[in-house]
Parts: structure tokens; sequence; C-alpha cells
């Protein structure tokens, strides 16, 4: 599988849950033969200092970090964790962090948090805290309906509890602010379409989230410019600067003072072509009728 995904001219392995410490190591091994990197997340049954071993290329949500920070957490199932180890959170020894952080920053293994997913669906807010955002009028009804109902079984499961679930949204704001702080590159992402997280203004969720986490609204910036040019290794993106390539976006406030300002988008220049704010209204305007 991992010859036939080189053959087609892919340009990362993209690793999914469900990969056992048996079927890993053959894939990793494989991968770096024919030098195609791997990326994404990390199965329970591997766990991060495995995947860090065999030098994934970079890693999405923080899967297994919490785990690789909770004492004696190996002797539990996968079920029993919790998703991105919500049930056991609460158990973080953030003694252990500098560890995992050097691990990450030695293998030059970038990260991709994602907090906004967990922000969004595991923290201990209501439904109707996201629900009635006004960028839910994009997403069809019933798509919706079921992030509230996945939302309001997640708060009602028996294992939850406001505690633990706080403290699972802080234990995750320490690993990203540690990243940054020593030299781990995050990479913006949010995973956009999921639970209360819709495809472009998820992004701006999740870098408030990360200013949150204790990032200056310039590093945040960083992680969707520079970070991601120096991970593609494209020196002609990420910077403004004659040559480069002119995907820019134009905002009418300063996001080094305040990272909402993001969302005050005055145009978006793709290449040479220039997308207003009135034609960005009217295309959104046509979602909200589908």
């Amino acid at each position: 599988m991992v010859r036939e995904q080189k053959a087609a001219g892919y340009d990362f392995l993209k690793l999914h849950p469900g990969l056992t410490k048996e079927t890993f190591p053959a894939i990793a091994k494989t991968a770096h033969e024919v030098g195609i990197p791997f990326v994404g997340h990390v199965s329970f049954n591997v766990g991060v200092w495995r995947a860090i071993d065999a030098g994934y290329s970079s890693i999405d949500h923080m899967d297994g970090f919490v785990e690789a920070i909770v004492p004696r957490s190996d002797t539990l199932a996968e079920q029993e964790t919790g998703l991105f180890s919500s049930w056991i959170a609460y158990r973080a020894d953030a003694s252990q962090i500098p560890k995992l952080v050097k691990g990450l920053r030695e293998k030059h293994i970038r990260v991709v948090p994602t907090q906004s997913l967990a922000e969004r669906w595991l923290s201990p807010l209501p439904a109707d805290a996201f629900s009635n955002d006004p960028e839910m009028k994009y997403m069809k009804p019933e798509q919706l309906k079921d992030w509230v109902n996945t939302k309001v079984g997640y708060l009602a499961n028996p294992n939850f509890s406001k505690e633990h679930a706080e403290k699972l949204i802080q234990i995750r704001r320490k690993l990203i602010y540690e990243c940054q702080k020593n030299g781990v590159d995050l990479l913006l992402g949010s995973d956009a379409p999921q639970i209360f997280n819709v495809p472009g203004f998820s992004i701006h969720h999740e870098m408030k989230y990360m200013v949150d986490a204790g990032l200056t609204p310039y590093e945040v910036l960083r992680t969707g410019t520079v970070n991601v040019a120096s991970y593609f290794n494209k020196p002609d993106w990420g910077t403004i600067k004659a040559g480069n390539v002119s995907d820019l976006v134009l905002l009418s406030g300063n996001p080094l003072k305040d990272i909402s300002q993001t969302k005050n988008i005055e145009g978006v220049m793709i290449g040479t072509n220039w997308l207003s704010k009135d034609y960005i209204q009217k295309e959104l305007k046509k979602l909200e009728k589908q």
C-alpha cells in the first residue's frame, strides 16, 4: 500500500486510527525506504512515543500527547481514555511535557493542534454556546442537528464531568504553548467541517484559541504562513516579498493587536485574481440557500 501511494505520486502518506504495534513499524519502515513522509493521526495502540521514534513528518490533533503524560495510561483500553483522552486528562502530569516537546523538536515533527475541535466539542460549554453562531447558517440543518446531538451525547456521558473537561482544555493549551515556546513548529488547521467547526470560519476560532493558549498574535499568524511555507519547502510562500506567490488576505484591522481582526476581510488575492469583499459576501449568500 505504501509503495502504491508513492508510485501514484502522493506527497504524503496520511495515517488514520486503527494501526497496531505490528502494522505501524512496517508502514513506517517502507515509507522511509521509498521516501514518502507520513503524517496525520497517531493510533492509540501505537502511541506518540513510537510515533516520534519512527519520525512522523507532522502530527494532527496532538494525538497521543495527553496519554503520553498521564501516568499508567498504557494500562487502559482506548475506550477508557475517551476522545483525545477526555476522560483521563485530569490526571496529566505536566512535568512530563518537556520530555515530549524535546522529542518532537529533535525529530523536527510539526504539530497541527486543531484546538478548535477540542474547545468546541469537548469543552464543558453547552451545545447552544456554538449552535447559534452566525456561520451555522452555511451548514445543512441535518448536519447542524448531528453536531448538536453529538455534543449533547458527550455532555451526558457518565464519564463526563465539567471539572475534568476544563482540565482537558487547559492541558491541551499548555501543550500548545510549550511546543511554541520550545521550538516545535505549529501548523494552522481546524479539521473542519467538524463539530461546530464551519470551514473557513473555524480557522478564526483556531487562531483565537491559540492566543488563549499563550501565543502572541504574531506567533499565531506565522503558523498559517511562514511555518506552512517552511514545512512544504516553499521559499516563495508565506511572506510578502517581490517575486513571492501573491496569495494575500487584505484586512481592515490590525491582527497583531487583536487576532479577531482576521475576520475583517476586505478582499482576497489568489494569484492574479482579486476577490472583493462584495464578491465574497455574494458567494456566501448563495451558500445560505443551499
